[in-house]
């Protein structure tokens, strides 16, 4: 497929691996996004996973006069593929109002599924359905992704246990910033930014194989060489959560 099916309007129930975001998106002449990365859930409600920095960061009213709050809606696709203007991006999900940074080790959010928007089974667009189990990286593995802006990638770990500090914004193109330094992360080979791109935040990192792959971290930092992800035990303990898989 190609990576523009990553930016379209989907039809309901959507898949994830594609672009999404919160809906009020966007500030000083700007408007931002990522990629809905997968399915998690609590008890028996199903929960979007994505990265606190595309759907929660936004913390001062500053250009576009609000901040996410719980219950804002998520939107598909993201506002940097509809022209910035929500109305034409249809609404799946509403925020949970988690706040993982800066106070936690992990760039994670979720965002409660609308019903009927998203498929139950939580399949990702070109990867298909999860195990409901997860793996621990390790060096050399082989791994995949699916997102917005680089579509259907491969790679491997080059580095397990990694200390990363990134620089974040507190809204979308401005605001003030503030760096995050996380330790215990995976880096994964991004060789002129190919696996992993703007965009791409909130896109799974699973094992490279065709059927039901386990979920191995949460990408969600890169350069045009290395790729980051937190691991994705330390996302689901620190949200409560599960994969939605087989």
């Amino acid at each position: 497929m190609a990576v523009a099916d990553h930016q379209v309007k989907q039809t309901p129930p959507i898949q994830m691996g594609t672009s999404g975001g919160w809906r009020y998106d966007l500030a000083n002449g700007y408007c931002c996004g990522g990629t809905l990365g997968s399915l998690v859930k609590k008890g028996t409600t199903q929960y979007v996973l994505n990265n606190y920095h595309v759907l929660e960061a936004d913390i001062v009213a500053g250009g576009n006069s609000r901040v996410a709050t719980a219950g804002d809606p998520v939107v598909q696709p993201g506002l940097i593929d509809v022209a910035c203007n929500a109305a034409t991006a249809q609404n799946v999900a509403t925020l949970s109002g988690i706040k993982s940074l800066p106070s936690s080790n992990v760039d994670c959010a979720i965002a409660q599924v609308t019903s009927g928007m998203v498929r139950t089974d939580g399949a990702i667009l070109e990867i298909g359905t999860l195990s409901a189990t997860t793996q621990a990286a390790a060096l050399s593995l082989a791994v995949k992704k699916s997102g917005r802006t680089t579509g259907l990638s491969r790679s491997s770990v080059s580095g397990l246990n990694a200390t990363v500090s990134i620089t974040y914004e507190n809204e979308c193109a401005g605001g003030t910033s503030f760096t995050k330094t996380v330790t215990g992360q995976i880096v994964i080979k991004n060789k002129g930014s190919r696996f992993l791109n703007s965009g791409d935040s909130g896109s799974l990192m699973v094992q490279d194989v065709t059927t039901n792959p386990r979920a191995i971290g949460l990408l969600f930092a890169g350069s045009s060489t290395s790729a980051i992800a937190n691991p994705i035990g330390q996302v689901l303990s620190f949200l409560g959560a599960t994969m939605v898989g087989n």
